[in-house]
């Protein structure tokens, strides 16, 4: 939907969405059930979900169209209601992909060893946000003697954190990009893109640290919330690295690759939810968020791998070759 060099901007806000999301439902409940009973931070929810379902019948357009194509009008004309249903797309022959061939093209996709490793990796370093946000609270009430509301005002932290992640990005991201580019010759790989994750394993791991030894040994919770605050500013960092890299990598598998780096995020986060709490009891949150940072760094790893090996492994596996792009 956008000339190539706005593709890291662009990213860098609808990243900045997706990091807030988690923080900004914890944050919003926290106040509302301390004042009204607990369900109404579940009404709220549904109340906001079904009013974008309304707001995106009304005002959103379909917006998949073929790029090889060499009609006049990308989307064809028709009644909107088949066209959000993908019926006039149907009929007038303008999805060109069997439904076999739908079905294939995520798992053509993800067998690309640059997606494959880029949202492994991915996995690795976001699982920890979902995580800590999900079993942070649990901490708090007995070590700060936190109550609902005081909860609330903590989640102010990865807030704030994530919008100066986004700003910071504004520019980092572009930055990189056009160093590269003068640097070899006015020519640009995607590999480029993982360079700001660089920039944000400092804060990544930093972040980790401080936070473990200030909630085991009952540090201020200003220090506990600085080093929250650190890692969520280098997980918006490199968020939006991970998807600029893999988009510009397979720009006409856009929507595929786009799908396995939210798998990853998703499926990381849900995982270690259920042994988050456990896990600190038995060990302390020094030794639980030392390891995170093992696994924060052999992710890390792995991204130096893609920058080393990206452009060849890419070169190998060749094109996404989808009938539509």
């Amino acid at each position: 939907m956008f000339f190539f060099h706005e593709h890291a901007r662009k990213i860098n806000i609808w990243s900045g969405f997706i990091i807030l999301s988690p923080y900004m439902g914890p944050l919003l409940a926290s106040f509302i059930v301390n004042t009204q009973i607990w369900q109404w931070a579940f009404g709220l929810y549904a109340i906001e979900t079904g009013l974008c379902l309304i707001a995106i019948i009304i005002f959103v357009d379909e917006t998949y169209y073929d790029r090889k194509t060499v009609q006049p009008e990308l989307v064809p004309n028709g009644p909107r209601w088949q066209r959000m249903l993908g019926i006039q797309q149907v009929r007038s022959g303008y999805i060109k992909n069997s439904f076999g061939e739908a079905v294939m093209r995520p798992v053509t996709i993800i067998c690309k060893p640059v997606v494959f490793c880029t949202a492994f990796a991915y996995l690795l370093m976001f699982a920890w946000v979902v995580g800590i946000n999900t079993t942070l609270s649990i901490f708090l009430a007995p070590v700060y003697g936190f109550d609902a509301k005081a909860i609330g005002f903590f989640y102010f932290t990865p807030v704030v954190a994530a919008i100066l992640g986004e700003v910071a990005g504004h520019w980092l991201h572009d930055a990189i990009a056009k160093t590269y580019t003068t640097r070899h010759g006015g020519r640009f790989e995607p590999e480029a893109r993982l360079y700001a994750i660089w920039f944000s394993m400092p804060f990544l791991v930093s972040g980790l640290i401080l936070m473990g030894f200030a909630l085991e040994r009952e540090y201020h919770y200003m220090l506990a919330a600085l080093g929250w605050g650190l890692y969520v500013f280098g997980i918006m960092v490199v968020t939006v690295a991970i998807n600029s890299y893999v988009l510009d990598s397979y720009p006409e598998a856009s929507g595929e690759v786009a799908a396995w780096v939210n798998f990853g995020r998703t499926c990381g986060g849900f995982i270690v939810s259920y042994f988050m709490v456990e896990w600190a009891e038995k060990e302390g949150t020094i030794k639980q968020m030392g390891t995170m940072c093992g696994v924060v760094g052999a992710a890390f790893f792995m991204i130096l791998a893609l920058q080393y090996f990206g452009k060849r492994l890419r070169g190998w596996s060749g094109p996404a070759d989808f009938k539509t792009g």
